[in-house]
């Protein structure tokens, strides 16, 4: 399983603010930078006609991540140039999100079904649990128990993680400006999924964002220092994600502590 990272707060992840937007030259090695250069336009049309265009290159810690041509304007100044950095910058928060949500996810299938140790056909694992049900196992049946069992629990810790990350993904890109199908297309989920994400963030979700435990932020909204529900599920209170982002932006201190006058 990936141990090589850390799991980070959303003060972790990349911001628009930490890409910077300079001229060709400069940017290319250190920090996290799209760099413009002017350039012919390589697109289609007539080759024996130069024209206009910019050719935009960004790169996250000195690493080549995209680049894009666009014709037309002759310097950033101009809207379209304006909006491709603004789509731009959104794809590199998004990748560098991704470092952390995507290993974690490659954990789960990497792990599989602990089942599936004792067999793979479903009827053979019914007559293996059947068997041990009535007493009728040998030392090595328990010994292979015991290994489903580790196994199990090494996938539901390996779930737990990828849905904190998950919910912070879907956090900070929704925080960064980004849509709900572009969020879905980074994470590789179906749009509906995203939304109700988006809309419907329960207890767990919010504690999960923030970084603390479900019963602090519980604890947080019974005081008034976290927003009241916007609304319940049956029993589960839920919030939209903006009201939970705005408590993380308005309080002080670190991830999820309210106000200390509170």
């Amino acid at each position: 399983m990936s141990t090589t990272q850390q799991d980070p707060q959303l003060s972790d992840l990349l911001t628009r603010d930490d890409i910077a937007v300079r001229a060709a030259g400069f940017g290319y090695e250190t920090g996290t930078a799209v760099v413009w250069e002017a350039a012919e336009w390589a697109g289609q049309g007539n080759p024996s006609t130069v024209r206009q265009g910019l050719t935009l290159h960004a790169y996250i810690d000195g690493e080549d991540h995209d680049r894009l041509n666009i014709e037309g304007p002759s310097d950033l100044e101009d809207p379209r140039a304006q909006d491709a950095v603004s789509r731009m910058r959104l794809g590199m928060i998004a990748t560098h999100a991704l470092r952390y949500l995507g290993p974690a996810r490659q954990d789960i299938e990497a792990i599989g079904d602990p089942q599936e140790l004792i067999a793979k056909d479903s009827t053979l694992r019914d007559l293996f649990h059947q068997r041990v049900k009535e007493g009728r196992h040998s030392p090595q049946d328990l010994a292979l128990i015991a290994d489903v069992e580790a196994k199990e629990t090494q996938l539901k810790e390996a779930r737990r993680r990828y849905a904190v990350l998950l919910w912070r993904f879907v956090a900070h890109l929704y925080g960064q400006g980004a849509a709900a199908q572009d969020i879905a297309r980074w994470a590789s989920l179906p749009r509906d999924v995203i939304e109700r994400r988006i809309g419907s963030v329960p207890t767990a979700g919010a504690a999960a964002i923030l970084g603390i435990e479900a019963k602090t932020w519980s604890g947080y909204v019974a005081r008034g220092q976290a927003p009241a529900p916007d609304d319940h599920i049956g029993r589960e209170p839920v919030w939209h994600l903006s009201a939970v982002l705005h408590h993380v932006t308005a309080r002080p201190g670190r991830p999820g502590r309210p106000p200390k006058n509170s």
